[in-house]
């Protein structure tokens, strides 16, 4: 499967030691940034992961960040630490120490890849069954006749497709942070209180069995995510209702 954010930038002015983490990402396409204005003008929508140590630039990263999360704002950041002992960086999503081994490395930016992506995913997902609810709401549970919402279906299945091809390749902690970041009420404007009596609502969680159809704790026991996407407020499990069937995203815990 393709992604649609599939570049990994690395922010190093070592040209030796920028060369040889190329090598072993040979597998991405792979841009090298040796200056911080080689770095502001690597990043646009398709870069996936940021790799950078922490003495680029004479350690002021804060300008090269910055830049990456406004051009790239689903882009994963990889730190380099200058020695294990230091204190993490939480601007960072992960970090590596020196001496960097082929294998932390590859195995770190493929996960922070899958992260990028599946969000990009997701919040497409999300944007297309909100389009596809408008259709709905307006037939009052009559079939839906209209090209527009048929090409909405058929974006929405392949979306689909692809979160769960993506879903193979992740471990459960890269699908957890996904959901922790996400922001669903800005990529929607779905209001989650009002969203639980939406008709197309599971009657409850597939995962531990809890009633979508009774209030927890005088609030819903369901927060929507999207036209079809619901999060359990008991177990915290992402499922969907897609035509015929429920289905599952990911964990959230």
């Amino acid at each position: 499967m393709g992604l649609p954010a599939s570049t990994v930038v690395i922010c190093e002015d070592n040209k030796t030691r920028s060369d040889l983490y190329t090598l072993w990402l040979e597998t991405y396409e792979v841009e090298q940034a040796l200056t911080e204005k080689q770095a502001v003008a690597a990043f646009d929508g398709d870069t996936a992961v940021l790799i950078i140590g922490h003495s680029f630039s004479d350690g002021e990263t804060d300008t090269v960040i910055e830049q990456c999360e406004s051009q790239a704002p689903r882009c994963r950041i990889l730190g380099i630490r200058e020695q294990s002992g230091a204190l993490p960086v939480s601007k960072y999503d992960t970090e590596l120490s020196r001496p960097v081994f082929e294998a932390d490395l590859t195995e770190c930016v493929k996960g922070l890849v899958c992260r990028a992506n599946y969000q990009l995913l997701l919040e497409h997902y999300y944007r297309t069954t909100v389009a596809m609810s408008s259709f709905e709401w307006q037939a009052d549970d009559e079939p839906v006749d209209d090209d527009r919402y048929n090409r909405l279906r058929q974006r929405a299945k392949r979306l689909q497709n692809g979160l769960s091809q993506l879903r193979t390749r992740m471990a459960d902690e890269d699908v957890r942070a996904v959901v922790r970041d996400i922001t669903v009420d800005e990529i929607t404007g779905v209001d989650s209180k009002e969203s639980f009596k939406n008709k197309y609502r599971p009657d409850g969680c597939s995962r531990c069995g809890q009633d979508w159809s009774e209030p927890t704790d005088g609030d819903a026991s369901a927060t929507q995510l999207g036209a079809y996407v619901w999060r359990c407020v008991n177990c915290g499990h992402v499922q969907m209702h897609t035509d015929p069937s429920h289905r599952h995203i990911g964990s959230y815990r």
